[in-house]
């Protein structure tokens, strides 16, 4: 039983050290888009390690329910508990609301009509009409033999090109294959060169970086839309934008797509590094890929879940309240938002015997799936409708492109078996490719 508190609401020495610690570099890396700069910084700084032992020291003065922060304006509430995340988001749209304000304000550059701003009168037939086109529930997507084939086309070409060219596998190189392939996977072949989408898009993210802050540059997102309309009207079958229903709000759901395929490729980026690691598991997940046929990878795609657990790319998860929420100690009024930093419910080691390990059999043997705090896509209502197609893609992108040969890290020594560092820059990270098809 939860025990009573006197301090239920964060001082000003702890309101500073939570902006200090754990909201500025959040900001500064970027919500929507990733900034390189301070991203390196971070890392260098392992800002997430700071995150987890702040919010940690939270907890043991607190307590574990929600810690009410106020700052001009604007009420929010710290969420500490893994038990209290599981109720959050299980919860949404009603009385937690995944359309807060800032998110709002956010996304209304790039997709106002989009799933995850939507209001409830609009939710349920956007995401009736996502769910008709992703098909989540099932881990192989009924066009995945589609998807499997671009992902090997995608990774040969990156490969062959690599040893043309004598070079290493960088960032820059991996993200531009993985994009074309998005493109491909959700629009068909003929979009995977239509690179103009994808640089609209980053403008306008990177204005949403400032959500409402920044007005929003009406002539971008109108040639974004006009784009994206012709490519959904030219969709190929098996293309996953061919499978969404002929909708006005269309494009913006497409738009959001390309969002979460740019954090697809973060993640298989440093899944990447996590199998060239000395963990026992990357040696499972590398004999996988050498030796299945079909599919199915179930330890490719536990990597891609472990790369999601160590390093989020959803730095945090909000939720507003529609009306008062009661907790034990505390009583939020409507409009609080409820901030869930996923890294400090990934890496607590006070609940999580793997919390610096990379244990991709914890998402096979149910040990994952049963901590409300692992939330690497999400969860409830609300949850992310792309996670299994994108576990599915990511996981033969990356089964075809480690048959192109063994690869291994050059910036620096592979990671350990434990002890993973709490901060890992995708930016930094290259590769060699070595044993690759002649």
């Amino acid at each position: 039983m939860r025990t009573e508190h006197r301090t239920r609401r964060a001082g000003a020495a702890d309101t500073a050290r939570l902006l200090g610690t754990v909201v500025a570099p959040v900001l500064a890396r970027g919500v929507i888009l990733r900034r390189p700069l301070p991203t390196r910084l971070t890392a260098w700084a392992d800002t997430d390690g700071l995150l987890v032992s702040t919010l940690r020291n939270l907890r043991e003065r607190h307590g574990p329910d929600p810690l009410p922060v106020d700052l001009p304006g604007r009420r929010f509430a710290v969420v500490l508990s893994a038990q209290d995340v599981g109720r959050i988001l299980e919860q949404t749209p009603e009385p937690f609301s995944a359309a807060g304000t800032e998110k709002r304000g956010a996304l209304a550059h790039f997709q106002p009509h989009g799933l995850l701003p939507s209001d409830p009168k609009d939710r349920a037939g956007r995401r009736e009409a996502n769910e008709r086109a992703l098909v989540p529930g099932q881990a192989i997507h009924p066009h995945g033999d589609v998807i499997a084939a671009q992902a090997d086309q995608e990774a040969s070409a990156l490969a062959l090109a690599l040893r043309r060219e004598g070079v290493d596998l960088t960032w820059k190189r991996y993200t531009a294959s993985y994009n074309a392939l998005a493109r491909r996977l959700v629009f068909g072949a003929g979009a995977a060169q239509d690179r103009r989408t994808d640089s609209l898009l980053r403008h306008l993210r990177s204005r949403a970086n400032w959500s409402y802050l920044a007005p929003v540059d009406r002539s971008a997102r109108a040639e974004l839309l006009e784009r994206l309309r012709a490519n959904i009207a030219s969709a190929e079958p098996g293309s996953l934008a061919a499978g969404l229903p002929d909708r006005e709000d269309a494009p913006d759901q497409v738009a959001h797509w390309l969002f979460a395929f740019d954090a697809a490729a973060i993640a298989s980026y440093r899944a990447l590094a996590l199998l060239t690691s000395l963990s026992p598991g990357a040696w499972a997940a590398r004999e996988e890929a050498a030796t299945r046929e079909g599919l199915d990878l179930p330890m490719l795609r536990a990597t891609v879940q472990e790369s999601v657990r160590l390093w989020p790319t959803t730095f945090v998860v909000v939720r507003e309240s529609t009306g008062p929420i009661a907790w034990e100690s505390a009583e939020f009024e409507a409009g609080t938002g409820f901030l869930i930093f996923s890294s400090f419910f990934h890496r607590d080691s006070s609940r999580l015997s793997y919390a610096d390990s990379f244990e991709p059999e914890a998402w096979l043997d149910g040990r994952a799936a049963a901590d409300p705090g692992l939330v690497p896509f999400s969860a409830g209502p609300a949850v992310c409708p792309a996670q299994d197609v994108v576990r599915l893609a990511t996981s033969l992108f990356l089964r075809a492109l480690l048959r192109e040969g063994t690869p291994r890290r050059t910036d620096a020594s592979p990671l350990p078996a434990s002890g993973l560092p709490a901060s890992l820059d995708h930016l930094a990270l290259k590769f060699t490719i070595d044993g690759g098809k002649s």
